[in-house]
């Protein structure tokens, strides 16, 4: 009796081989449903992922810009939104605020930490790794790398935390502002104050001297004119003889000078002691102290830093409740995640495909040969 063998075909088929796909699509589907499955298990029970997060950081707007128009106006203390928005960067560049808030809301667990000291060293560390970023506005640059303003970036795995420290940071950073521009207005107010006390007292004292210049230049005068008086008396010369009287020299006529002035006569030079020494408003008479006494008056009447003062009152930055020294938009930070789900759920579709493909494939030789062996 002849043994028959059994023949293969191991020509590929391909209506057979979509017959078996087709055949085998729901144990294909649930390979891939059981993938898909297992993927977004996987992701549900890992820690939160990675995201990157950037907040833009505005000067304030127009409006608001308005609010220190008066206070501008008077030129003596001026709040320009460029001056705030500086003064603010300044605050997040020092980090201090933002080491603050990454303990108090704990974005480093403590107790993963030998000791204190390795612990703010993270922390220090942490705070230095934010990303506070300059406006970009470079022509030809790609749409992603162009930044209209201010920003500030991070990589964390919360976001309610990370808005928090955000909220907290932006708050200390405009109280900082405020209490810095605070003490500025009442430096320069100071410094002003100072000024115009050291211009009046330079004036005061050259007032002084004028007088006192006066005093002596009339005691000068008088002693003079009592010695002339007393010449003019002795020579008999009562009236005044200067014009009549001149000098021959070998080069011509020489005309009477103070050198002679008793010639002007007793009577007019007597006079005028009199008349010196009868004055009741000194004053009057002394030279420039006009002058500088209306320069006296206009700075002991000068109302601008009174009305500094008052102006600087008015503005949002003595309103603790009214400050903003930027617009910061905490709820429109942008959040961007790092681990990408959805590729990784499309690769498990592809993956299970591939596998479920095979098992079928696999499955329905092992049965076919079965078949024929039998």
């Amino acid at each position: 009796m002849s043994e028959v063998r059994p023949t293969y075909d191991d020509e590929l088929d391909l209506f057979e081989f979509f017959e078996t796909l087709w055949d085998g699509k729901w144990k294909i589907v649930g390979v891939v449903i059981f993938s898909v499955l297992s993927v977004f298990g996987y992701q549900t029970i890992q820690p939160q992922p990675n995201f990157e997060a950037s907040t833009e950081i505005k000067p304030i707007s127009s409006v608001e810009a308005g609010r220190y128009s008066q206070s501008n106006a008077l030129g003596f203390f001026e709040v320009s939104p460029n001056t705030l928005l500086n003064l603010y960067i300044d605050q997040l560049d020092d980090r201090t605020l933002f080491e603050e808030a990454i303990r108090k809301y704990q974005l480093l667990d403590v107790e993963k930490f030998e000791d204190k000291q390795a612990y703010e060293e993270a922390v220090i560390e942490l705070a230095s790794s934010i990303d506070i970023s300059p406006p970009i506005n470079i022509n030809g640059t790609e749409k992603g790398d162009l930044r209209s303003f201010w920003t500030i970036g991070f990589e964390y795995n919360d976001d309610a935390k990370w808005k928090s420290v955000l909220s907290f940071v932006d708050s200390k950073a405009n109280q900082s502002v405020q209490r810095i521009l605070q003490q500025l207005f009442q430096n320069s107010l100071s410094v002003a104050k100072q000024k115009q006390m050291f211009e009046l007292e330079d004036l005061e004292f050259l007032i002084a001297n004028a007088l006192e210049a006066y005093d002596r230049n009339t005691s000068n005068r008088l002693a003079y004119l009592i010695e002339q008086a007393s010449i003019a008396r002795k020579l008999g010369v009562a009236k005044n003889t200067i014009e009549a009287q001149t000098f021959s020299a070998q080069n011509g006529m020489v005309v009477i000078t103070d050198t002679l002035f008793y010639l002007r006569g007793y009577e007019a030079i007597e006079k005028e002691i009199e008349l010196i020494k009868s004055r009741t408003n000194k004053e009057a008479f002394v030279k420039g102290l006009v002058e500088l006494e209306q320069k006296q008056r206009t700075i002991k009447q000068d109302k601008t830093l009174e009305r500094a003062e008052s102006l600087f009152a008015s503005s949002p930055i003595l309103n603790t409740n009214d400050f903003s020294a930027v617009s910061v938009k905490v709820d429109a930070t942008e959040f961007e995640t790092k681990a990408k789900k959805m590729p990784m759920l499309a690769l498990a579709v592809v993956i299970g495909g591939v596998i479920g493909v095979i098992y079928v494939l696999i499955s329905s030789a092992v049965r076919n040969r079965k078949q024929q062996a039998a």
